[in-house]
């Protein structure tokens, strides 16, 4: 006599209790970044088959095939990668995808790829995992040096470097932009000096002294001059009408050279206002005021903070007030994102089944977007999973039963002998 039952029991208690295992991860990562939640699902095993079955005859019935099964067993664990809850931090360094994508870490030997992304930068400037010290990867040239440009990054090296501290040149002042009143009672003969601070194409500020001289009723000659260096304006007249609109020219060409400092000549282009409306220099009776009021270059800076964008660009601020990529995060999709595995630290590596990375950027090939200054929270839903817990823990109770009626069972053929 063979009792089955008792291995078809005990394949259930197993199945049950990897399931409880598989419930209990999920709950202990409930708060764990970027966690994705898993499902175990089942499969029954190998049958023992008593009757084949066989075909109905012109005088007999077919038979159909008699099979006793001998339990279940693991068929698979599958992963959820259903989008987790997006919460500011306020951490500039931080960054969660919305939509679909990994990001792209390395150890110097391999590359792993992860949701969670809180980030900070080393000691040796460098923008790595702090968990685990691996260097968060980009995509690019975002960040490399060009003709016109610093380089912050390292051309063939996609590591991503964050150099608090280092420093963008400045622009050349291009133009310069006037507004006020020039006093139209004072007498012929009478001038007007504005200045502003300039940069040269050495971002050196120079002081740049435009003085408006008046030649005659509603006319005025302009000339410059500036700090190691000199300034040359042509001999336009500016001129004003009866109204005390502004006239001709709505620009003046300041040629700015022999800089002491070795920086280029450069042309700066004086914005004097719209012929015919106030919104420039006017001249009025009453007080005058004329003045350069706006320029466009910028001195040296240094950078001082950053930030991600949407398309995983970091941003750098810099102490002039300028603004410059750093750098832009790579993201990694796969054919098959089921088939990654886990290794731990939040990471998951490229398997035959999932495919090989396909790195690009945010928002393009399908990647969702980056919020920058947030992390993405744990999928596992609460109520999804205390269901399922009954659901194991029942399992694992029905299953003992199975064992208990073939244990009773082998109990009583033991004392038919006795």
């Amino acid at each position: 006599m063979s009792l089955a039952a008792l291995m078809t029991g005990t394949s259930g208690l197993t199945a049950s209790s990897f399931d409880l295992d598989v419930v209990g991860n999920n709950l202990a990562n409930l708060n764990t970044t970027g966690f994705k939640a898993q499902a175990a699902s089942f499969q029954d095993t190998i049958y023992q088959t008593f009757n084949a079955g066989s075909a109905p005859t012109a005088t007999l019935g077919g038979t159909n095939p008699s099979q006793q099964g001998s339990g279940v067993q693991v068929g698979a664990i599958n992963n959820s990668f259903s989008q987790g809850t997006i919460t500011p931090t306020g951490q500039p360094l931080d960054a969660a995808i919305s939509g679909n994508g990994f990001f792209v870490v390395n150890n110097g030997q391999s590359a792993a790829y992860t949701r969670a992304g809180s980030f900070s930068v080393d000691a040796n400037g460098y923008l790595v995992d702090p968990n685990t010290g691996d260097r968060l990867q980009r995509n690019g040239t975002v960040g490399e040096a060009t003709g016109t440009t610093p380089g912050f990054q390292v051309a063939g090296n996609n590591d991503i470097k964050v150099p608090y501290g280092a420093g963008l040149p400045g622009t050349a002042t291009a133009n310069v932009n006037y507004q006020g009143n020039l006093d139209s009672t004072k007498a012929v003969g009478t001038s007007t000096t504005t200045s502003i601070q300039v940069y040269d194409s050495q971002s050196t500020a120079h002081a740049l002294n435009v003085t408006f001289t008046k030649t005659a009723s509603n006319t005025y000659t302009v000339t410059g001059t500036t700090d190691n260096g000199t300034v040359a304006i042509p001999a336009t007249p500016v001129t004003f009408d009866s109204s005390g609109l502004l006239v001709s020219p709505a620009t003046l060409t300041a040629t700015l050279s022999g800089f002491t400092d070795g920086a280029t000549n450069q042309t700066v282009t004086l914005n004097l206002g719209t012929p015919g409306q106030a919104t420039g220099l006017t001249q009025f009776g009453g007080t005058g005021n004329a003045n350069a009021v706006t320029q466009d270059g910028t001195g040296y800076g240094t950078l001082t903070s950053v930030s991600i964008d949407s398309t995983g660009t970091i941003q750098g601020s810099f102490s002039n007030g300028a603004t410059a990529p750093i750098a832009q995060l790579a993201i990694a999709a796969f054919n098959n994102v089921s088939g990654l595995t886990r290794t731990g630290n939040n990471y998951f590596s490229a398997t035959a089944s999932s495919g090989q990375a396909l790195v690009g950027t945010a928002g393009s090939g399908g990647n969702g977007i980056i919020e920058g200054g947030s992390l993405e929270g744990s999928n596992v839903d609460i109520s999804t999973e205390f269901s399922r817990l009954i659901i194991a823990e029942r399992g694992f109770q029905v299953n003992a039963q199975t064992i208990t009626a073939a244990d009773n069972t082998l109990q009583t053929l033991t004392n038919i002998i006795r």
